[in-house]
């Protein structure tokens, strides 16, 4: 994330990656404004472009050309990422409330987040026919519907005669065709001919053409009902069908319907033609979720594309407490029909022409739009601006956060006030995520330090074990943020053979308004004693200060297991094995993943493993290998795996009373996907890769070097794997039941060599 030099003035939230909220990321990201932040919430990580759905069908593009990357969009835009659901709009307190994590605060909200369709006057659509809308999850089911139709006796049936429907069913024709299976294509509407608003030879023209391409088409009556196998029709007339697509009937998302946003009769969002609410100032609407009051508008993909710079003056001119600029409406707009055999239909009010070489224009217009968000520019620096708050908003939010001298001692302590807020809200948030309140803080905590009583007596022999951590903001998302700082903290002390006890929370927030602080916080802490709660850690106190940037770290205290006495040299040298072998519990790559996103290089599948990496605990891993007879381990983290195993087999010279070396099979190590592409084709690498080199006290260096991709050796891990020494008789059991049951990712990477120093690599 980078630092605001202003503390944060006012949030602007991005719902939905569609046409018109892609485009104000870009604006925003070629003139920033500094003291402001953008989030972008979506359920999914890219976002797929309309106008190229039916190419994809027909094999004319692939899947990333369809796409735009909405993380790597933030990513340039300094914006935050953040993926889940809408779950409702509070505009009165201007929260954002979001699926199975805590809410989002805003100040100025965009809605960008299209339709869905609606089954509801179909009987057995929703379960037997597949819906168009929203794409992104169409394209999910294209799957489907190829392994549905595997020969040409078999029926696709598609319910909606209007252009969607027309490009799909000559899309699959062709996408089928090319596999030699020629299935038969049905197309129903319930108009009495394709486009009744336009002249008859336009109907006439795209009749001849889907009779050509062997493309049925049924007019006049609507469909009643979708079974597995068939549709009934209004008439009573029955079609067969062996996969059944829905693009008509749509509805906008239901989560409106709990929200306090003024909704048109059909529950739409109301806008007038500045596309803000008709109800509040602060919410503004665009694409198909929206109607304009006065000015209704046809659903297409046009109107969003038109409407993005529009929109992003007109979000501008809200901060600046400027008048807006209203849109008029289009008497006329083009509409690109994908047709057969590279034919393109080109509608523009009453008149129409067919032509292949409209197909290229097309092709052209489409990936030129797609460019403006795949290649993008550098930034201008002399673009950048501040935004600040009136004299009035400051008097009126009575916020120190917001003054320009600002003290760095004690006094940049979080506001007790907030605290007092932050913490009750963000308990319940990791409780209602099911958090165990048992290992939940206490909602009266009042200072720094607390009290935490355990069973065993100290006089019997434990010992506590005590460790800290802290890490900087890495992850946009605040939540899944403090989720990773837990664990990435807490496998310090599972690795130790620790019973973890307690933790005491080391944050520090960005200067922001108290709104936007709060959010942060709640976000963060929940994350955190959410994951504290699953492993049985109560939080009970803490530090909060603030600073430029966010970051979060753990004081974690826990008590050594009752054989700890046993685990040293009086436990191996009552049965000293033979050999040794080396075991890594997850793959290596998240800094150079991390590092490549931050450079827009990683790919969308890339971030998501690495993400879902990072929030692997690594408790049960590590008490399982205590338990089956490890004798060394600690956590890959920042030092890069040759210099953590360096330091094991320090620690097992001390426990032998001899040399030790570590012999690495390097193909064996387990890697995340996409991590031997960015090595191989980037000289991306994380920041601490070449200290981390350095630091390796004995490894040969020319041998190490000869090796391709060698450089994962010093990647610097954040909540990495267990990397454990445990015998080598008994390695591959409890290697298989790592992989089987508790860490899938696991292998035996290496093994140790006794009266030899260094590291070896095979």
């Amino acid at each position: 994330m980078k630092p605001n030099s202003n503390p944060i003035q006012s949030e602007l939230v991005l719902v939905g990656g569609g046409h018109a909220n892609i485009q104000v990321l870009k604006s925003f990201a070629m003139r920033p404004i500094d003291g402001l932040r953008i989030s972008l919430i979506s359920d999914v990580l890219s976002a797929p472009y309309s106008g190229m759905l039916p190419g994809f069908i027909a094999g004319e593009y692939d899947f990333q050309e369809i796409h735009i990357n909405l993380l790597h969009l933030c990513n340039y835009s300094g914006a935050r990422f953040i993926q889940t659901k809408i779950m409702s709009v509070d505009t009165k307190e201007r929260v954002i409330y979001c699926e199975n994590r805590p809410n989002i605060n805003y100040d100025l909200i965009s809605i960008n987040t299209g339709i869905t369709s609606d089954f509801g006057k179909i009987d057995g659509a929703e379960k037997h026919a597949i819906a168009v809308k929203p794409i992104s999850h169409f394209l999910k089911k294209i799957a489907i519907v190829e392994k549905t139709i595997t020969s040409s006796e078999q029926s696709i049936v598609i319910i909606g005669s209007g252009a969607a429907g027309i490009e799909l069913a000559f899309a699959f024709r062709k996408k089928f065709y090319k596999n030699k299976i020629i299935p038969k294509i049905t197309i129903i509407g319930s108009a009495e001919r394709f486009f009744p608003e336009l002249p008859f030879l336009c109907h006439l023209s795209l009749l001849k053409k889907c009779t050509a391409a062997d493309i049925k088409v049924r007019f006049g009556y609507p469909v009643i009902k979708v079974s597995e196998k068939m549709i009934t029709l209004a008439s009573g007339i029955k079609v067969p069908t062996d996969c059944s697509l829905i693009v008509t009937g749509a509805q906008p998302s239901n989560w409106l319907n709990s929200s306090s946003i003024c909704l048109t009769h059909d529950g739409y969002i109301e806008v007038n033609n500045t596309f803000r609410s008709v109800s509040d100032e602060r919410v503004f609407a665009t694409g198909d979720i929206a109607k304009m009051r006065h000015q209704p508008r046809p659903r297409s993909g046009v109107f969003a594309v038109r409407a993005g710079p529009v929109l992003a003056k007109n979000l501008r001119l809200t901060l600046d407490k400027s008048p807006l600029k209203a849109v008029s409406q289009q008497s006329y707009h083009l509409s690109l029909i994908m047709v057969d055999n590279n034919t393109v239909m080109a509608i523009w009010g009453k008149f129409f022409v067919s032509s292949k070489w409209l197909w290229p224009i097309k092709k052209w217009i489409d990936r030129r739009f797609i460019s403006k968000f795949t290649k993008l520019p550098k930034m201008d620096e002399g673009n950048h601006r501040s935004i600040f708050l009136s004299k009035n908003e400051l008097v009126a939010e009575n916020d120190p956060l917001l003054e320009k001298v600002f003290c760095t001692g004690c006094g940049s302590k979080t506001e007790a006030r907030t605290l007092d807020s932050v913490l009750p809200e963000a308990i319940e948030v990791a409780a209602n995520l099911g958090g165990d309140r048992t290992y939940l803080p206490i909602v009266n905590t009042f200072s720094d330090a607390n009290e935490f009583f355990i069973k065993s007596p100290m006089e019997n022999g434990h010992a506590l074990i005590q460790t800290v951590d802290t890490i900087s903001q890495m992850i946009s998302d605040p939540f899944i943020f403090g989720r990773v700082s837990a664990l990435h903290a807490l496998s310090d002390l599972v690795v130790s053979n620790a019973i973890p006890l307690t933790a005491l929370s080391i944050v520090n927030i960005e200067r922001a308004k108290k709104n936007i602080q709060k959010s942060d916080l709640i976000n963060m802490l929940a994350g955190a004693m959410l994951e504290f709660s699953k492993a049985k850690i109560k939080m009970i106190g803490g530090h909060t200060s603030q600073s430029t940037e966010n970051s979060l770290g753990f004081a974690l205290t826990g008590i050594a297991r009752s054989n700890f006495n046993q685990r040293g040299d009086d436990r191996l040298h009552k049965k000293k094995p033979n050999a040794f072998s080396i075991i890594l519990t997850k793959p290596l790559g998240i800094g150079l993943i991390l590092a490549a996103n931050m450079r827009n290089l990683a790919s969308e599948k890339n971030y998501q493993d690495c993400i879902e990496i990072m929030l692997q605990s690594n408790l049960k891993a590590a008490d399982f290998l205590w338990k089956n007879g490890a004798v060394a381990m600690t956590d890959v983290t920042g030092f890069g795996l040759a210099r953590h195993i360096e330091n094991l087999t320090k620690v097992l010279e001390n426990q032998f009373e001899t040399k030790i070396a570590a012999e690495l099979n390097f193909d064996e190590i387990p890697l995340i996907p996409g991590v031997v592409r960015i090595l191989e084709e980037t000289s991306v690498r994380a920041t601490l890769n070449s200290s981390n080199k350095k630091a390796v006290r004995h490894l040969n260096r020319f041998k190490y070097q000869q090796i391709p991709l060698s450089d994962i050796l010093f990647d610097p891990q954040t909540s990495g794997g267990v990397l454990a020494i445990v015998p080598t008789t008994g390695a591959k059991k409890i290697c298989n039941i790592l992989k089987r049951d508790i860490a899938p990712l696991s292998n035996i990477i290496g093994n140790i060599k006794f009266h030899e120093t260094g590291i070896f690599i095979n």
